[in-house]
C-alpha cells in the first residue's frame, strides 16, 4: 500500500475546534447588551465542574443520555462522554455554561435558578456537526435533539460545519404567564404537535391568528439580541476554523430572518417547497394584509388534515412546512463562511 489514510485522531476521539471557544468569548460575543442588563455583572463563580451523570443542576436545567449508554457494569444515570458544567452568579441571576467536545450551550437565568426560582430568559450554543447521521451523534449530554438519523448527515464530507441556535424570552412574557393558559401556550410552541386534533388545532390557530406572537414563540424576544448575536456567530466559527455555519429553521419566520443573514436551504428539494411556500403568501398577501408571525402560521396550516378543514383563502395548495420539530427531519439551511466553503457550495445540493 502506497498511501496512508489521513487522520485527525485529536478531533475524531477527543475535542472538536468548537471546544476552544471560552467562556468568556461566550460572554462578550452571544450575550446581548439587553441580556446582560437583566442579568447584571458578574459576581462569583459558584460551581466548575467535570459531570458524567444525567443528573439536573436545577429544576429547568437538562442534560441528555439519548443512546441510553450504560456504563460502569451497566449502571444507568451516566453519559457517555463528560461535560463540564459553570454556573456563574450574576447580580439579578445565573449564567450557565455547558460543554463537551463537540458543543456548548450558555443559558442565561433570571432570578435564582440554583433553587429552583429562575426564570430561563437566553439560550445560545454552538455544535460541530461531523458525527451527525451516526449514532455518536447523540452521545453530546448538552444535546436538545436528536441527530442520529441519516437524513441529518453533514452537507459537505470535506468542510468543517457547526450548528448554531438561539432563543431568548423578556422575563415574564411567556403566554402562561400572562393569561395562565397553558394549552394555548403549547400549541404556539409547537403547533404540529395538535395535528391529531384538527378541531383543536384550527380553534387555537385562530386565536393564535389575530395575535403577534410567530409560531415557537411562547415569550417576547429580546430585541437586541438576533442583529448583536449573528454577527459574532460567524466570526467565532471563522477563528475556530470551521468553513461553514447551519441552521434548523423551525418555522417560516426563522428560515426568512436566517435567508436575510446569507443563509440558504441545503437541499434542493426543501429549496423548491420552500419557494413554492414563499410564492403561496405572495398570492395571498396581493388580496389581504399579513403580518410576519402570520406568514408563519400559514406555513404551519398547511400539514392540517384533511386539507378541507384548511380555510379556502388561506390554503397554497400543495406545499407544507419541512420541520415539524417532533421528528428529526430538519430543514438544514447552511451559511458559506470560509474561501472553500464559498466555491464549494455555490447552491444546494441534490440529496
Amino acid at each position: 500500500m502506497s498511501k496512508f489514510v489521513k487522520h485527525k485522531a485529536g478531533e475524531l476521539f477527543g475535542p472538536t475546534p468548537v471546544a476552544r471557544i471560552s467562556d468568556a468569548e461566550i460572554w462578550a460575543q452571544l450575550v446581548s447588551p439587553q441580556v446582560k442588563a437583566f442579568l447584571g455583572k458578574m459576581t462569583a463563580v459558584t460551581m466548575s465542574k467535570v459531570l458524567e451523570t444525567d443528573q439536573v443542576l436545577f429544576p429547568g436545567d437538562e442534560v441528555s443520555n439519548l443512546n441510553n449508554h450504560l456504563l460502569y457494569g451497566g449502571k444507568s444515570g451516566y453519559v457517555r462522554f463528560p461535560y463540564l458544567a459553570t454556573i456563574y452568579k450574576t447580580e439579578n441571576g445565573t449564567l450557565v455554561i455547558k460543554r463537551d467536545g463537540v458543543k456548548f450551550k450558555a443559558t442565561g437565568w433570571m432570578g435564582e435558578a440554583e433553587k429552583g426560582r429562575g426564570e430561563m430568559i437566553f439560550k445560545a450554543a454552538m455544535r460541530d456537526r461531523r458525527y451527525d447521521g451516526t449514532p455518536r451523534g447523540n452521545d453530546c449530554a448538552v444535546l436538545d435533539y436528536p441527530y442520529d438519523e441519516a437524513c441529518n448527515a453533514p452537507l459537505h464530507p470535506d468542510l468543517h460545519s457547526v450548528e448554531v441556535s438561539l432563543y431568548t424570552f423578556q422575563p415574564g412574557s411567556r403566554i402562561s404567564q400572562t393569561d395562565g393558559d397553558v394549552e394555548f401556550q403549547a400549541f404556539v410552541g409547537n403547533p404540529f404537535t395538535f395535528l391529531d386534533r384538527p378541531e383543536k388545532f384550527l380553534e387555537l390557530f385562530h386565536r393564535a391568528w389575530k395575535g403577534q406572537r410567530a409560531p415557537g414563540m411562547i415569550g417576547q424576544p429580546f430585541p437586541d439580541v438576533a442583529k448583536y448575536v449573528a454577527p459574532r456567530f460567524d466570526r467565532l466559527a471563522l477563528s475556530k476554523g470551521y468553513d461553514l455555519l447551519e441552521d434548523a429553521a423551525s418555522h417560516y419566520h426563522v428560515a426568512m430572518y436566517a435567508a436575510s443573514a446569507g443563509f440558504r436551504c441545503n437541499y434542493t428539494d426543501q429549496k423548491s417547497e420552500l419557494a413554492a411556500l414563499t410564492a403561496g403568501i405572495k398570492r395571498i398577501k396581493e388580496k389581504m394584509p399579513l403580518t410576519r408571525p402570520q406568514e408563519s402560521w400559514i406555513c404551519a396550516l398547511q400539514s392540517l388534515r384533511p386539507v378541507d378543514l384548511i380555510p379556502a383563502d388561506l390554503y397554497l395548495g400543495g406545499p407544507t412546512w419541512m420541520q415539524n420539530n417532533i421528528d428529526q427531519k430538519n430543514l438544514w439551511m447552511h451559511k458559506p463562511l470560509s474561501e472553500r466553503a464559498k466555491k464549494l457550495l455555490t447552491d444546494s445540493v441534490q440529496r
